[in-house]
C-alpha cells in the first residue's frame, strides 16, 4: 500500500465530508454516488442513509471490509469495489438481492462463497485478478448472469454448475491453472465470447460444439494437441485464435466456420491445413508461423485466399 502523507490524507477527507455533507440535505433524492480513488480505509456511515441509492463506486481505495449497514442499501443495483484490500469474499453483499452489476477486481479475494446464490438479480460480476481458487457450486444458481468475469486468478477447477448459467453471454477465464472443462459448458448455449487462454488446458470437450452462438474464442497458450470435430458447428464464430499449443492436426470441420474473419494457428506443429478451409470466402486475416508447414506451403494459400492477409515464416 502507497503511504499518504497526512496533509494529503486530511484535504481528501475533507472533500469527501464536504460532499457527503452536501447530500445528506437531501438524502432520498441520491441516486448515484461515486467515490473512487479517496483513499477511504473504511465506508462513511453517511453513505447508509441514501436509502434511494442505486449506483455505489468505491473503487481504488484502501478498504479492508464492507460492514453488515451495506445491507441497508436496499435498492442498489451497482456496486463497484475493484481495487481495494478485501482478502475474502463480502458475504453481506449477497443480501443485496437487487445487485444487478458486481465489480471485485483487483483484490486478495481467494473464494465465492455459496450465498452468492442470493444474488439471483446479478447480470454481469467481475472478480477478475483476485486469488481465487474455489468457485462453489452455487455459482451455477445466478439464471441471470450475462457476463462473468474470473481471469487472472489460480482456479483449477471450474464447477459443472457453470452450464446452469443459460443466460451467459460473456466467459473470461483466461490466466489461471484451469486443466480441464467440464462437459456442461456445452449447455451455456447464449455464449458469444469465451476467453480460456493462458491455462494448462489439454483438450477441449465435444460439447464445445454445442455453443452455436459463439462469436470469439481465445484458448491460446494452452496444451492443446487437437481440436474437436464438433467445433465446425459454431457457424457464427468469427474469431478463433489458437496459437502457442500443440496441436499437429486440425479437423476438417473448421471448413464449415463461414463466417470465420481471423484465425491464428501460429506457434503449433501443423504441417498441412485441412483442404476444406479453402471454402471460407469471409476469412481477413490467416496467421500460421511457428510451425512446420513445407517451404512453398504460403504459396498454395495465397492462391487460395488472394484477398486475406496471410502471416508466415517466409
Amino acid at each position: 500500500m502507497q503511504t499518504k502523507s497526512n496533509s494529503l490524507k486530511y484535504s481528501i477527507s475533507e472533500r469527501t465530508k464536504a460532499q457527503l455533507q452536501e447530500l445528506l440535505k437531501k438524502p432520498l433524492e441520491v441516486i448515484k454516488l461515486d467515490l473512487h480513488m479517496r483513499e477511504l480505509e473504511e465506508i462513511p456511515n453517511e453513505i447508509f442513509s441514501f436509502q434511494n441509492l442505486t449506483e455505489l463506486n468505491l473503487k481504488n481505495n484502501y478498504l479492508r471490509h464492507i460492514p453488515k449497514e451495506i445491507t441497508s442499501l436496499r435498492r442498489l443495483e451497482k456496486l463497484e469495489l475493484g481495487g481495494n484490500n478485501l482478502t475474502s469474499f463480502p458475504e453481506f453483499i449477497c443480501d443485496l438481492f437487487n445487485l444487478k452489476y458486481l465489480e471485485l477486481s483487483w483484490n486478495k479475494i481467494d473464494t465465492i462463497p455459496e450465498s452468492i446464490k442470493n444474488l439471483q438479480n446479478l447480470e454481469v460480476l467481475i472478480l477478475s485478478n483476485n486469488k481465487i481458487k474455489y468457485i462453489a457450486n452455487e455459482l451455477g444458481l445466478l439464471s441471470k448472469l450475462r457476463i462473468l468475469d474470473l481471469n487472472n486468478n489460480e482456479i483449477k477447477e471450474i464447477p459443472d454448475s457453470i452450464g446452469e448459467l443459460i443466460s451467459l453471454e460473456e466467459l473470461y477465464l483466461f490466466e489461471n491453472d484451469i486443466s480441464k472443462l467440464p462437459d456442461t459448458i456445452g449447455n451455456c448455449k447464449n455464449l458469444k465470447k469465451l476467453e480460456l487462454q493462458q491455462n494448462y488446458l489439454t483438450e477441449i470437450p465435444d460439447t464445445i460444439g454445442k455453443l452455436v452462438n459463439l462469436e470469439k474464442l481465445r484458448i491460446y497458450k494452452n496444451q492443446l494437441k487437437s481440436i474437436p470435430s464438433t467445433i465446425g458447428n459454431l457457424k457464427n464464430l468469427s474469431k478463433l485464435l489458437l496459437y502457442e499449443n500443440q496441436i499437429s492436426e486440425l479437423p476438417d470441420t473448421l471448413g464449415n466456420l463461414e463466417n470465420l474473419v481471423e484465425f491464428d494457428i501460429s506457434g503449433n506443429e501443423l504441417r498441412i491445413l485441412p483442404e476444406t478451409m479453402f471454402n471460407l470466402k469471409h476469412l481477413q486475416k490467416l496467421s500460421i508461423s511457428n510451425n512446420s508447414f513445407p517451404s512453398d506451403y504460403f504459396f498454395l494459400l495465397k492462391e487460395k485466399f488472394p484477398q486475406t492477409k496471410i502471416e508466415c515464416d517466409y
